[in-house]
């Protein structure tokens, strides 16, 4: 399973979604939107995720598993919840 996680430096629920993947043994990508080199590309990336997926965008972090649109940190803990690896249900 793979995560995505766009965020900003200054987040703490960014933080804590990197966290959790730490936690459950998630492999996740951390997009920083801060990032001096890379933050510009990752902005653009996620402007075209969310225009593909008619989305307004207006806070972080922004999460997707295995290329579908989850939400934010919250929609994470859920989505992991709902699993079947380590909850209940299957995503």
């Amino acid at each position: 399973m793979s995560v995505v996680i766009f965020g900003k430096d200054t987040c703490s629920w960014c933080d804590r979604s990197v966290e959790v993947c730490n936690q459950y043994g998630l492999e996740y990508t951390y997009k920083s939107l801060d990032d001096r080199f890379t933050g510009e590309a990752f902005k653009e990336e996620l402007r075209e995720l969310a225009l593909r997926e008619s989305l307004t965008i207006n806070t972080v972090p922004q999460i997707w598993w295995n290329g579908k649109y989850i939400g934010g940190y919250s929609q994470l803990i859920s989505a992991i919840e709902n699993t079947r690896e380590y909850g209940q249900g299957g995503f």
